[in-house]
């Protein structure tokens, strides 16, 4: 092993070989002999000559073990390093009876992971992929594999692991992996169901700004499908070979957040036990999704701001700075100009975000659209649930479009697929097999059914939702966050009733 405790390896020597490390087998007693006694000669500086046929089998173990392409290192039970092959001492230098902690990582006491200690604990070998960071501050993708040392009588006497740099063939995987993905999204994107002339004049501008490189701001209510479009349009673009990352900026816990979208140091806080890349940096090259971006508050505002003007960023805990690629796709339901004027939405970010605003138009806009998503909807769940139901009732279909789809596309794909959960097969979905608030059964609203504001219909639904369920429940139904609820309760006058608190 190059580093048992920090987890290291030589960039420049540590390259995919011919093999992985080998069993040592019988040799090992002599090896660890030979080994040892090379480690006393490096604190001495006495040279101790081994007898004729010892000295061969050193020759030909250093031979052996600089022929290989992996790194490869050996240590006796009390930790000592008794063996370094060259690559790892062009890396390292040499450390022979060092402890290996100590001559790898700086520190005094054993690693609490290290893989090292359970080989020499149980004999059994352990391989696997790792991450390690070099002492220049590069960060590999190794394969390794641990080996006991032991003597003629089968006592461990040792350990020895090789590492070989995987970093390249990982690194390929993960592309053709991504680039297998975008064609899934973009097959999503040309099976859009549509005949709305909203909708298609939308998907023309997404034809038309995709290959640019500016920002991007989406508007539309909750479950108008702003995240499809943003993967539309990151299919589209010229990065569509490079990552896609999307972040809900209302579902993570504020303390949190910029940890998850800038990254961290270890140590940088409380619970920061290693380094925590940021997903501004995993999509370098590639695009960044940031949905309700209305939710960032002012401190992250202005580090977001500071990314967008000069491509850089700083994990949390750090002095470093980093250069990142990334063009950032914004997504929001709320009016960000009156949170600007309101002075929530700080006005330059505004502007950097806005570059290019696209409206999503509510589904209760374009419901010439709802019988053709309401069938593509049956389609496809009843395929992904094994079900044979091919249509709806007049009555059923007559409920669909009158009623006004304040949750839009994805409070309709989740009331078709309540609605086949009731339904036999070979049999239409009838209205009685709808949710209650869209057939108008007893028991829903009688009203539901003629026009109704959509902050009628949103009062009418947190009324009846908050005697049985939670806050988080209620935000989850209606498709907002909790502090949208929250703005929502004020706005309308509906005080929290305690069995939802």
């Amino acid at each position: 092993m190059v580093d048992p405790c920090s987890r290291r390896a030589s960039h420049d020597g540590i390259r995919r070989g011919a093999g992985a490390a080998q069993d040592p087998g019988g040799y090992s007693l002599r090896f660890t002999q030979l080994t040892r006694q090379r480690a006393r000669e490096q604190q001495t500086g006495k040279e101790e000559r081994p007898m004729a046929d010892l000295h061969f089998s050193q020759e030909f173990t250093e031979s052996l073990m600089n022929a290989v392409s992996d790194g490869v290192t050996a240590i006796d039970r009390d930790l000592l390093i008794i063996y370094q092959n060259a690559i790892i001492r062009r890396q390292y230098g040499s450390c022979l009876g060092e402890k290996c902690f100590a001559a790898y990582r700086g520190r005094v006491e054993p690693c609490e992971d290290c893989l090292i200690i359970d080989v020499l604990k149980d004999g059994k070998p352990r391989s696997g992929v790792r991450d390690i960071r070099l002492p220049d501050g590069n960060v590999l993708i190794v394969e390794f594999k641990s080996l006991p040392l032991t003597d003629a009588n089968g006592t461990i006497i040792g350990a020895v692991e090789a590492v070989r740099d995987v970093t390249q063939h990982v690194r390929l995987a993960n592309e053709f992996s991504a680039l297998r993905r975008e064609m899934v999204r973009r097959a999503q994107f040309e099976n859009i169901v549509t005949q709305s002339k909203k909708m298609k004049a939308v998907f023309r501008l997404i034809e038309r700004v995709a290959a640019t490189t500016s920002s991007i701001m989406i508007y539309g209510e909750s479950g108008t499908g702003k995240e499809l479009v943003a993967r539309a349009i990151f299919a589209n673009s010229n990065r569509r070979d490079k990552p896609f990352v999307s972040l809900n900026c209302g579902a993570i816990p504020e303390n949190l957040l910029e940890s998850e979208l800038f990254g961290h140091v270890k140590g940088a806080f409380t619970g920061a036990v290693r380094d925590h890349v940021g997903l501004i940096e995993t999509a370098d090259q590639g695009t960044l999704f940031l949905d309700e971006v209305g939710e960032l508050r002012a401190p992250l505002q202005a580090k977001l701001l500071r990314f967008l003007q000069e491509g850089e960023t700083r994990r949390v805990g750090e002095n470093r700075v980093r250069k990142f690629n990334v063009r950032i796709i914004a997504a929001t339901n709320r009016d960000l100009e009156q949170a600007v004027r309101e002075g929530t939405f700080r006005e330059d970010l505004f502007f950097r975000l806005n570059v290019i605003p696209i409206s999503l138009p509510p589904l209760r806009e374009r419901p010439e659209d709802v019988p053709l998503l309401a069938s593509h909807f049956l389609k496809r769940l009843c395929e992904e649930h094994g079900r044979k139901i091919n249509s709806f009732a007049p009555q059923a279909l007559k409920a669909l479009l009158e009623y006004p789809w304040p949750g839009n596309v994805r409070e309709l794909e989740n009331a078709i697929e309540y609605a086949i959960h009731l339904t036999d097969d070979d049999e239409p979905i009838k209205a009685a097999q709808l949710p209650g608030i869209i057939a108008g059964k007893p028991g829903a609203a009688d009203d539901v059914l003629l026009p109704l504001s959509l902050e009628g219909y949103t009062r009418h639904m947190i009324l009846s939702l908050q005697a049985a369920h939670t806050e988080e429940e209620i935000a989850a139904t209606l498709g907002i966050s909790r502090k949208n609820l929250w703005e929502k309760r004020k706005r309308l006058g509906i005080p929290r009733a305690a069995s939802s608190r």
